[in-house]
């Protein structure tokens, strides 16, 4: 009984801990809506990496790339990517402790898109310090990634064409081939979606299909994009340059808790009570098949008073928010080019796929929990009243269930202060300096400063706006 209670007093004291990133990203997505990063950085830093290291390196990370410390925001990166690796290695004391508390008890990791991201910003960091040999190790670890991605079979919304774009944009002045492959990925990605790869994307084909002497590529996009194919201008670009601008919009959509009930009948009492895991898990999947299809919507405590009822689950869930936006129309503005931006990552949208994706797994592995729970203090009602009487075993049926409901918390961990979309804008340009401008919305200008471009060079720049 004393290592029962130590266990979830230790669960308790965890707990705590871990909820406490939510509250903090809160004020620190406050202080970025107000443009406030100065703050933003001491109020993570404040709240330093408590329980969760892995999270506290994605954020921070994130936040020293959109302050301009690029070599920092890269050492917040690898010590993440790391502790991923490291998390390969499962805690089995941490994951059987989950059973009896919540899934907050378990170390964070990424999900969705979040990995991904971590190679799509250390990248951009590496090319603003000057290292562009580090950024193409970035680009092609991320496109193993994706490779994997795809080889295991995972769903469509962790294999964004976006991605496999900004690949072979990278690769292709170190590794032409390995770009072209890229880029093949990210046109056949678009194509998947339904709505087309962006023109850029289709000049981009032609050029290296015609550069690596492809001819039966080139009358393939011929054939498919005849109408889409942008003619000469004759205009002589052999002394201009490319700058791929990425900005990136707004906060993507958090998590959020809620509390629901789910109520069990007589019938299946006996099948929560019974001492048989098989059983309790396969009721775990019928409720959250049945939650998940709105039968318990309305639900409530008192749901418990019918007499058909015998106990009713108190539950927490996750639910997804909504995303931040901070505008709608984007350019860039460079020399006398100006280039009309695409939301081509809609981060909040993949990161809800993902969410949604798992949800039911999600309600069964709590409504599972919560099963187990109620048996065990079914079980120490019994055993206190056959030792004390009928009053002990109520004191100690309500103060287990107290337990149950303190220790019942829904995982709203995320990486919450990444943006809700990443726009892409590409400008080509006559080679030399030229002052690089966002223009947000047609009225609210930016300027991003002189901008230096050689001839056959391609720059990547990233801006956030909030």
């Amino acid at each position: 009984m004393r290592c029962a209670s130590a266990l979830v007093l230790g669960g308790l004291f965890v707990l705590a801990g871990c909820a406490g990133h939510a509250g903090t990203m809160y004020d620190v997505r406050s202080a970025l809506l107000h443009k406030d990063l100065e703050e933003a950085r001491a109020i993570l830093a404040e709240a330093g990496r408590g329980t969760d290291d892995l999270l506290f390196a994605l954020e921070d990370g994130l936040l020293l790339h959109v302050a301009g410390d690029p070599e920092l925001s890269n050492s917040r990166f690898e010590f993440a990517e790391r502790r991923v690796d490291d998390l390969y290695t499962k805690s089995i004391a941490r994951a059987v402790l989950s059973l009896v508390t919540s899934d907050l008890i378990l170390k964070f990791e990424p999900r969705g898109i979040e990995n991904f991201l971590v190679n799509y910003y250390r990248a951009l960091n590496y090319l603003q310090l000057g290292e562009p040999q580090e950024a193409a190790v970035e680009w092609r670890r991320l496109a193993s990634k994706l490779q994997f991605s795809r080889v295991h079979g995972e769903a469509p919304y962790l294999d964004p064409p976006f991605f496999n774009y900004l690949a072979g944009l990278g690769l292709e002045f170190d590794d032409p081939n390995h770009a072209y492959i890229s880029l093949r990925l990210a046109e056949a990605g678009y194509r998947e979606q339904g709505g087309g790869p962006p023109d850029d994307l289709i000049d981009d084909l032609m050029r290296l299909a015609a550069n690596l002497g492809f001819g039966d590529h080139l009358e393939l996009y011929r054939n498919r994009y005849g109408d889409r194919l942008r003619g000469s201008d004759g205009v002589d670009r052999s002394a201009w340059g490319e700058v791929v601008v990425l900005v990136e919009d707004g906060l993507v959509a958090p998590l959020a808790e809620v509390n629901a009930y789910v109520p069990i009948i007589e019938d299946r009492a006996a099948v929560a009570l019974a001492d048989n895991r098989s059983l309790q898990l396969g009721l775990a999947e019928l409720l959250a098949r049945e939650y998940r299809g709105g039968d318990y919507d309305g639900v409530t405590e008192r749901y418990a008073a019918r007499d058909e009822v015998a106990y009713v689950l108190p539950l927490s869930f996750p639910v997804y928010g909504r995303g931040e936006v901070a505008c709608q129309r984007l350019a860039a503005i460079l020399a006398a080019d100006t280039a009309a931006a695409e939301p081509l990552l809609g981060v909040s949208d993949l990161q809800q796929a993902a969410f949604e994706d798992r949800l039911l797994g999600i309600y069964a592995k709590t409504i599972a929990r919560a099963i187990v729970k109620y048996a065990a203090a079914a079980k120490l009602r019994e055993e206190a009243e056959e030792e004390g009487g009928e009053a002990a075993g109520e004191v100690v049926g309500f103060l287990a269930n107290v337990v149950n409901v303190a220790t019942e918390r829904a995982d709203t961990r995320a990486w919450l202060g990444l943006p809700h979309r990443i726009w892409i804008s590409r400008l080509k340009v006559p080679a030399g300096q030229n002052e690089l401008r966002i223009l947000i919305d047609g009225r609210e200008e930016i300027s991003l400063g002189p901008l230096d471009v050689d001839a056959g060079e391609r720059i990547f720049l990233s801006y956030r706006v909030f």
